[in-house]
């Protein structure tokens, strides 16, 4: 039997209610791999803190479904709860509280999916990847390491990524990347500042032409992303008394999917004087836009989705990079990410479940 998006909705709720901190996700990996195993229609695999299911292999073109299990930091909203909504069918009420969003609404619609489907009769052999620490640092991602480990997930024919799209189909990723600019000075007494150079005061005329620089929209497959510079953090001096020696900047730059990272990289030094420092901290690549492969088209068919071009970074560009076409399509919020009042509304669990389950059953 479908579930519905009240048993979704209940689904939800407990997911929420147990624990799963980035890096603290053992509560959660347990539950899921006693539900998974329980299920009896498939393989459960397991790498630390992700699990991988893998349903009935025929020779079928392999589709992978992907979330990750961790949240960030609770803000007083560890408990779920149930809000009402006005009883019609678009407003059902809403799930609040830790992860609803991000993204246990779509660990709900995965496991509603995997104890659900035929899946021997479906179109595609299909794998789902339940992993940890991705909103942790990105070397110990749960994804990349289930990559590694299970080489079989690099043949994929198409990969969802069940983030936050508010039931829209979001395509690629723009890339990141952080890049440490060092602000040369000479430390001196306060007193005596002609004895030496502030680096503050050096760097404050190049510092309102990056904080002032605007928002910059590339057109990518006729999708919209857009291209970013932002200080985001920024460190100077050692006493009240002592002129800065020196200034450290974090640029956080946002690239889109039509450049590589050494084209990203190229286009901010040529916004920083050549006498400063400057060096690439961390970076991760854009996710391809796949909107010309005729599988994604088809779900966009089948679902009568909106399609977005996807402005955060997600674990889409760890597919793409091995060549594996991806998007990102789940029932949470983007919007709601992080934030302390998150939820998902329970209508989108109903939608986001039966739009997958018909596409990967459909044969039209």
């Amino acid at each position: 039997m479908d579930p519905t998006s009240e048993s979704l909705a209940n689904l939800l709720e407990q997911l929420v209610n147990i624990p799963s901190l980035s890096g603290q996700e053992h509560a959660l990996a347990e539950w899921l791999e006693a539900r998974l195993t329980a299920a009896g229609n498939g393989e459960v695999l397991r790498t630390r803190r992700s699990l991988v299911w893998r349903g009935p292999q025929q020779g079928r073109p392999l589709v992978v479904l992907a979330g990750h299990i961790d949240t960030v930091r609770p803000q007083g909203n560890e408990v779920a709860r149930r809000e009402s909504g006005d009883g019609s069918e678009r407003d059902l009420g809403k799930i609040v509280g830790l992860g609803a969003t991000d993204m246990k609404a779509g660990i709900a619609v995965m496991l509603g999916l995997i104890e659900a489907l035929d899946f021997a009769q479906a179109r595609f052999d299909v794998a789902c990847v339940f992993y940890d620490y991705e909103e942790g640092p990105a070397a110990k991602n749960g994804l990349k390491r289930a990559l590694y480990k299970f080489r079989w997930l690099r043949k994929t024919r198409l990969a969802v990524v069940l983030e936050p799209t508010d039931l829209n189909v979001e395509m690629g990723c723009n890339g990141t990347v952080n890049l440490e600019v060092r602000v040369p000075g000479v430390s001196a007494h306060a007193a005596r500042p002609w004895t030496g150079r502030n680096a503050v005061t050096a760097g404050a005329d190049w510092l309102a032409t990056i904080g002032h620089r605007p928002v910059e929209t590339v057109t990518v497959q006729g999708l919209e992303f857009r291209e970013t510079l932002e200080v985001t953090r920024l460190r100077a001096g050692s006493a009240r008394n002592v002129l800065p020696g020196e200034m450290i900047v974090n640029l956080n730059h946002r690239f889109p999917p039509d450049r590589t990272l050494d084209q990203a990289v190229a286009r901010v030094r040529a916004l920083v004087p050549a006498s400063f420092g400057f060096k690439v901290r961390s970076s991760s690549p854009p996710g391809r836009v796949c909107l010309d492969d005729k599988e994604v088209q088809r779900f966009i068919r089948h679902s009568g989705a909106s399609v977005a071009g996807k402005q955060g970074w997600t674990d889409v560009a760890r597919f793409t990079k091995r060549g594996v076409p991806a998007f990102n399509y789940g029932p949470g919020l983007a919007e709601l990410c992080h934030r302390a009042d998150e939820y998902c509304p329970i209508a989108n669990l109903g939608v986001a479940y039966e739009r997958l389950a018909a596409w990967l059953s459909s044969e039209a």
